[in-house]
């Protein structure tokens, strides 16, 4: 049974000093006395003597010491806690940022992993930590602050004490010296602890709280969907932290969109902080769409009608705007979508600053310059055949722009364009005007022609530069989608979870070109590993990597993503020196699968590469839910089908024990109220009903335990030749003891034999006389029959009742059901027994057949293997 996310309560104050820590450790020693096991983990050394007071008589965990740049730090034991696991952890300064080295980046991972493992926490924090108000916070203090825990973390809070104080008294409190020491606090008074800024502060605290409380309860209007754009500028994340805060106080749905234009490469800075928003914008609860589209303001538009956006957020940088820059972001936006509100975020103070042009490839390639020799000699050439045939100057030209873009598909370079271009007026002028051979040109039209040429040259060269590319960028997507769909086609194709799973890390070897390995979990323990080697590396390099996976930190890496269900080791934040990257596949909080991809060390993967990748895992991840879910499924269906046969079976039964219980219950108590007066016929009436009655019982107890014991698997067989004359016997004598009626029996030949367990087929065919007493008229005849056919030893009871309706026929042997022919009679058979001959004679590798008799009756008939002749 899996124990219980941990409870996590925040002392959230507008400020340092305004007593969150006192407040923590105060409600510390009143969880004490309630006998609660209750522990410090850490607690941020102030020199205030009313807080180091209420640590005394607190259990605390030792601090570890870590050694960075030759200094030694204090830090959460993370792993003395875990060993210690007490039901509540006391760990001052939420938002602290662990020394390099440890588990986590931050403080708030620490508590994340004790939370999943079911420890409650009190923690403190400062409103200007708070991720989504760092932008707002800033703007009023002026001072940065550079230690920020996500908003999700707040959100998932279960409780939040505001510690609230005057602004006035804080400030005396910061005089008098019992918050900083008298040279620091001097310094805060003239900086941060100012009253306007205190003030403010506390505004934002309290509406944090307001809005935190108000997030709980649910709303009836319309849901609010908040749209924000997402770019490479370093504003951008201002502009996403105030979409975030109007997410918070609207309680609306976060969406966040980056339009990828596919004629712009960003450069190394760029793209580093594009990752560092993306980053943001989902910490802070917004679900991120990459759109791959060259007219930016179209693609935000489009998506925000088709996803139902009621507000979309831009930023927009100061500057001014001349006539030869093209129209912004937002107006352009605005004119496609007029009907969605529109927030534009601007920055006085990073200003429209130059912006970068993208690189244009200029080197030159001797290659290029001998394909463009070649193109224009034939162009020459060509020309001069055409002007042999008389026809016309703009022919020529036409001939001399199509060389020009034969050379710009052919080439790599963009120089190539200019100088193709210009090549192609020369060697046209030098060629084809007058004077021929010569630079010269006398007709006055020559200048503006050859304008022309090189204008259209150089414009149809550039546009067959950018149809190229646009052409490996559908390459690409093409690509992506093929492998996409070939991975699920493939993941279709499998049967069964295991079969799931390695077919998946055969497709992400295709993508990684690395080995992986997948580890199966039961009751948060590894079970088994498989190893998946990759083709493209050698033998000792698949099995160093196994070595490296098989390694004992390695493996722990794998029992934290078991116990905290989440991914870690390269890429994460969470032992980012990880030789691979583990995440879990978890069904119903429990992790049943962890996946090591070991990426390249060598050569990181591309963007490209990358998205490939969490694609293909997104469709495993995918499928691998579908067939639980299936198998979950299935376990339902399986369990009512139980309890119909449980249910049917009682409803059976208790009409089977009933009836003879009550006809033996009733001669007794005859018996022993009358006895003296009944005549010896009488007795002996009496007698022989009684001895039929229970003679039922049993047979209906052997076929309940028979029953239970195949259902179970605790039937085992005893193979054996026997004849089937000795069989027949046993079971007329049997049948004998409670009915009179003839039964006819038929043996092709005198020494018939065949496989059997004796026991069983007895019972089977006992039932179906039995059956077939208790559901004919007394003057109907019944037949017992046994022949040989095709190697087979076939047995038959067949009567001439009347015989078994079509609709019975096809459930009379389901389990479910436990059909009686006669509904109402008394006497009837039991309604297990066909059921209990049919699971008899399966696992005897043979089945019960029922079909018509002629003119009218029922025949039911088996095979057993033929025994040797005797």
């Amino acid at each position: 049974m899996n124990k219980k996310r941990g409870k996590l309560k925040i002392f959230l104050g507008y400020a340092a000093g305004v007593g969150k820590t006192y407040a923590m450790l105060k409600e510390t020693h009143e969880q004490l006395a309630l006998e609660k096991d209750i522990v410090v983990g850490y607690i941020e050394p102030h020199d205030r003597p009313e807080t180091k007071r209420l640590i005394d008589g607190l259990e605390c965990i030792k601090t570890i010491d870590v050694h960075y740049k030759g200094r030694v730090f204090q830090e959460l034991h993370l792993n003395a806690i875990i060993e210690r696991m007490p039901e509540c952890v006391v760990i001052d300064e939420l938002a602290h940022s662990n020394t390099p080295g440890l588990r986590h980046e931050k403080r708030f991972g620490d508590i994340e992993e004790l939370l999943n493992r079911g420890v409650d926490v009190y923690t403190t924090i400062n409103i200007q930590h708070i991720e989504s108000l760092h932008d707002l916070v800033e703007s009023i203090t002026g001072i940065p602050v550079n230690e920020r825990v996500p908003d999700w973390m707040i959100d998932r809070a279960d409780e939040i004490q505001l510690v609230d104080l005057e602004p006035s008294v804080l400030i005396q409190r910061l005089k008098d010296g019992k918050i900083y020491a008298p040279e620091r606090a001097k310094q805060a008074l003239q900086n941060f602890f100012t009253l306007p800024h205190l003030i403010a502060l506390r505004e934002i605290a309290l509406r944090r709280i307001a809005d935190s409380v108000h997030k709980r309860i649910p709303l009836e209007h319309a849901k609010e969907h908040i749209l924000v754009g997402i770019s490479s500028s370093p504003t951008n994340a201002k502009v996403i932290r105030t979409a975030a805060r109007l997410v918070q106080s609207l309680h609306a749905e976060f969406s966040c969109v980056y339009v990828m234009d596919d004629s712009n490469e960003l450069e190394a800075e760029d793209q580093e902080r594009l990752q560092k928003n993306i980053e943001l914008a989902e910490q802070l609860g917004g679900t991120v769409v990459i759109l791959r589209e060259n007219n930016t303001s179209a693609a935000i538009a489009n998506y925000a009608k088709i996803s139902g956006v009621t507000k979309v957020v831009l930023g927009k940088t100061m500057g001014k705007t001349t006539w030869f820059t093209r129209r912004k972001l937002t107006d352009a936006v605005n004119a496609f979508i007029p009907s969605i509100d529109l927030y534009i975020v601007p920055d006085y103070e990073n200003a429209q600053k130059k912006s970068k042009r993208k690189e244009i490839d200029l080197s030159l390639q001797w290659l290029d310059f001998l394909k463009m020799i070649c193109i224009f000699t034939c162009v020459a050439l060509l020309g001069m055949f055409f002007q042999y045939l008389g026809l016309s100057e703009s022919n020529i030209i036409t001939i001399f722009i199509l060389g020009v873009l034969i050379v710009a598909i052919w080439t790599t370079s963009w120089l190539m364009n200019i100088i193709s271009s210009a090549i192609a007026v020369l060697e046209f002028n030098f060629l084809f005007t007058q004077p021929i051979f010569s630079f010269e040109a006398y007709h006055k039209d020559y200048p503006m022609t050859f304008f022309i040429m090189f204008l259209a040259g150089l414009l149809t060269s550039s546009l067959a530069k950018k149809i190229r590319k646009q052409e490996q960028t559908a390459i690409y997507n093409s690509y992506r989608i093929e492998t996409l769909l070939d991975a699920n086609r493939t993941l279709q194709s499998a049967k069964n979870v295991d079969e799931l799973m390695n077919i998946g890390c055969q497709e992400m070897i295709k993508n990684t070109q690395a080995p992986i390995m997948l580890y199966t979990i039961e009751q948060k323990k590894i079970q088994s590993a498989a190893y998946f080697p990759c083709a493209h590396l050698t033998t000792p390099q698949n099995e160093h990597a196994k070595k490296k996976l098989e390694n004992s930190n390695e493996q722990a890496i794998v029992q934290w993503c078991i116990y905290n269900q989440k991914a870690a080791g390269q890429t994460t934040n969470i032992f980012k020196d990880a030789f691979a990257y583990y995440i879990p596949f978890s069904f119903h909080d429990e992790v049943q699968v962890v996946l090591a991809i070991t990426f390249k060390q060598q050569q990181p993967f591309s963007k490209f590469e990358k998205q490939i990748m969490y694609a293909i895992l997104n469709e495993l991840m995918l499928s691998y839910e579908q067939f639980y879910l299936l198998e979950e499924n299935m376990k339902v269906a399986k369990e009512k089908e139980l309890e119909q046969i449980q249910s049917n079976l009682l409803r059976s039964i208790s009409h089977d024990l009933r009836t003879p219980l009550t006809s033996i219950s009733g001669h007794a108590s005859l018996l022993k109220t009358a006895g003296t007066q009944l005549t010896n016929e009488q007795k002996y009436t009496l007698y022989e009903d009684l001895d039929y009655n229970a003679n039922r019982l049993i047979q209906l107890v052997e076929n309940l335990l028979a029953a239970s014991k195949i259902s179970n698997g605790q039937l085992s067989l005893h193979i054996h030749e026997e004849l089937i004359e000795d069989i027949f016997q046993d079971c007329l004598e049997q049948i004998a003891k409670h009915s009179e009626r003839p039964i006819q029996v038929d043996i092709q030949e005198p020494n018939l034999s065949a496989k059997m367990d004796v026991r069983l087929i007895r019972q089977v065919i006992y039932n179906l006389l039995d059956n077939a007493i208790q559901h004919t008229e007394p003057y109907c005849h019944i037949y017992l029959k046994a022949y040989e056919e095709d190697g087979l030893i076939l047995i038959e009871v067949r009567d001439n009742g009347q015989g078994i309706s079509p609709n019975i026929k096809e459930a009379l042997f389901h389990p479910t059901t436990f059909y009686h022919l006669k509904q109402h009679d008394a006497k009837r058979g039991l309604g297990i027994g066909l059921s209990l001959c049919q699971n008899i004679l399966q696992i005897h590798q043979s089945e019960l057949h029922v079909k018509d008799a002629i003119p009218h009756g029922a025949i039911f008939t088996f095979s057993l293997e033929k025994g040797s002749d005797i």
